[in-house]
């Protein structure tokens, strides 16, 4: 069974992974939080049993320590450290250092702050450039705020290998290159681009063709013209060999797609030539389809009425599949060319009016049956569309890449990407009113490159935005309802909600093989725990607790009015911490002006929080620490942990 230190640093663990769970709902426009984070703090409560404690000492007015032997249960254990809660001081702390597993020569430093609106994090690492990572550089940039969206990211890395496995995939290929952009706005949909290949080695019989197409929305349908050139195979050279029959081919091919419609097809052939020695094919041709758009519609507006799914007459299916069918193909282009040396290929799409078709499409899914997350999923969805096309908001992504094998033992890739918008600011206010959604800003920078044999890290992230750790603990709140959640647990999230959260921080750093860890916290009424601890405790009263870690780990944890005033050793062993092998020292056996009790150093506590003596004490947590369920985390790291059964 697990040791009272293993579970410690157990559920420190649960609790830096949880509090990275719930750290990143707290982004701008970030979701809930979803059952992992709900069910991770679930599982702080699950087991009821108490640990009995080591040693209590007993004071005359009845308050007590309780004394637990938490030393490493092996003499080659690297942690040291100590660990802290004052609920009347509201403060938390954690100081923890260890050796490191694996990669050990990983040195830095990170730092993260956060107080109830914000969260802010820094830091920068080494360690030797891998073996296959000849040189690299990567840059990354997201700025959010209320007036603007927009973010980059460049990366240009050569990469090795003595075995010839990176270059293997390329070996036939020189490089390999493509560009483009994509565009939304309310209504329409436009993307551009081109792939361009430079051949090593001439790609035999795929050589030497050309294939263009465009299709494009009419009046009465739509009409697709296209050119090819190209070498058919000798098994269908016959079925091109004359003009006549390459008519029939393409009718043959289009026949089958306008006979399930119920449409119409055309084809004419602009212009025909055909090698009968090299089956050569060179013909340009167009096929004019109608009727399409009617039957697509009548087969939808069935489709939908029959459906067990969706609560819709025949008349509103009708209506909302005459709605989709707005969507206006204005332009679909590609074209593909390759010769003995490069092939490229590029295309052209322009879609518009599918506003209409969107919207119809939220009307569908709100007359299917869902949940009531689904449902509210589905309205937030709707909220932001309707936003959005009363903003005019555009957004563009924008992209460059070239991949290429110097040699057989290396491969290249560089490539660019942006995204940018129009209309943020509109966009914003459009949703403020609509919903209940609270914007804020967010940045973030990552650069790493290497460096005289080092790969070098730097990164940053700042985050502000109104209420955003309330906000999270209540979308774990929800997102838990009706689930398995330990009410224990829920009582903790409840707790820190009346907590008063001031401000965190954290600080780890990497040094010759060595990891270190501080974290704090402070709040203004942390004795909102008071209630919950007491359950935990076998309905004790908690103060405070402190523990050392290491190969002489003890852990004190502080009750107020643990027994009555007078009250004998059988009365204190009636306790549920206590048991026959708990050592009491009843008053007067012990003398407290001589016997002192390790405690959290507030004013060091203070000091690394940055906060003020009138102000309440620390949490923290890993890399994306953020909320409630840290809390419970951490109370449960210091307390909690103490009372479970080795």
């Amino acid at each position: 069974m697990r040791s009272t230190k293993q579970t410690v640093f157990v559920l420190a663990v649960t609790a830096l992974l949880l509090v990275s769970s719930v750290g990143s709902v707290a982004t701008v426009g970030a979701a809930p939080a979803g059952e992992d984070s709900a069910a991770a703090v679930g599982s702080l409560a699950q087991d009821d049993s108490l640990e009995p404690a080591d040693e209590i000492y007993v004071k005359e007015n009845g308050d007590a320590v309780l004394v637990y032997d938490t030393a490493s249960p092996s003499a080659s254990s690297s942690t040291t450290g100590h660990y802290g809660i004052d609920l009347s001081k509201g403060l938390m702390h954690m100081m923890v250092e260890d050796e490191m597993t694996g990669q050990t020569n990983v040195t830095g430093n990170g730092t993260l702050a956060m107080t109830p609106d914000s969260l802010s994090g820094e830091g920068d690492f080494q360690m030797p450039t891998p073996d296959s990572v000849e040189d690299l550089t990567f840059d990354a940039s997201v700025t959010q705020n209320k007036q603007n969206a927009k973010a980059s990211a460049s990366f240009d890395g050569t990469f090795t290998s003595e075995s010839g496995t990176v270059g293997q995939g390329t070996s036939m290929l020189e490089s390999v290159s493509t560009e483009g952009t994509m565009t939304t706005t309310a209504s329409t949909f436009t993307t551009s681009g081109s792939v361009d290949v430079a051949f090593e080695q001439k790609p035999g019989t795929l050589a030497n063709q050309h294939h263009e197409f465009t299709l494009e929305e009419t009046e009465d349908g739509y009409t697709l013209t296209a050119a090819q050139d190209y070498e058919v195979s000798q098994y269908s050279a016959d079925a091109w060999s004359t003009r006549a029959k390459a008519k029939q081919q393409l009718e043959a091919q289009v026949g089958a797609l306008t006979r399930q419609l119920d449409g119409e097809a055309t084809v004419t052939i602009d212009s025909y030539s055909f090698d009968s020695s090299t089956y050569r094919l060179d013909i340009a041709y167009s096929v004019e389809l109608t009727g399409v758009d009617e039957a697509i519609s009548t087969q939808l507006a069935s489709a939908m009425a029959s459906s067990q799914q969706l609560d819709l007459s025949q008349s509103e299916a009708e209506e909302l599949a005459q709605r989709i069918q707005k969507l206006e193909v204005s332009k679909v282009s590609a074209t593909v060319d390759v010769t003995d040396t490069n092939a490229k290929a590029s295309w052209d799409v322009e879609l518009d009016q599918y506003d209409e078709a969107v919207t119809a499409m939220f009307d569908v899914a709100a007359a299917s049956e869902m949940q009531d997350e689904d449902a509210e999923a589905l309205e937030q969805a709707r909220a932001a569309f309707e936003a959005q096309q009363a903003a005019d908001l555009q957004q563009t992504v924008s992209w460059s890449g070239e991949l290429t094998s110097p040699d057989q033992n290396s491969a290249r890739l560089k490539f660019d990407a942006n995204y940018e918008t129009k209309n943020w600011g509109a966009f914003v206010s459009e949703m403020q009113s609509r919903t209940d959604k609270n914007f804020g800003s967010f940045t973030a920078e990552f650069h790493a490159e290497t460096n005289d044999g080092q790969l070098e890290t730097t990164m940053s992230a700042e985050m502000e935005q109104q209420d955003f750790l309330k906000s999270s603990v209540d979308s774990i709140i929800e997102s838990a309802q009706g689930s398995e959640m330990d009410p224990q647990a829920r009582k903790f999230l409840e707790a820190f909600k009346r907590s008063g959260f001031e401000k965190a921080k954290m600080d780890v750093s990497m040094q010759e093989g060595t990891v270190s860890m501080e974290a704090g916290a402070s709040f203004e009424n942390l004795s909102a725990f008071e209630d919950v601890m007491e359950e935990e405790y076998g309905d004790l009263s908690v103060t405070s607790a402190y523990g050392n870690l290491g190969e002489d780990g003890k852990t004190y944890v502080r009750l107020k009015g643990a027994v009555s005033e007078g009250a004998s050793e059988s009365e204190v062993r009636e306790l549920a911490v206590v048991d026959s092998e708990t050592t009491v020292h009843m008053p007067g056996d012990w003398n407290p002006d001589e016997k002192t009790f390790p405690e959290m150093d507030e004013e060091e506590v203070r000091d690394f929080v940055d906060v003020q003596a009138n102000s309440g004490g620390v949490l923290g947590g890993m890399p994306g620490f953020g909320v409630g369920t840290a809390i419970a985390a951490v109370l449960g790291l210091s307390l909690v942990a103490l009372r479970r059964h080795d």
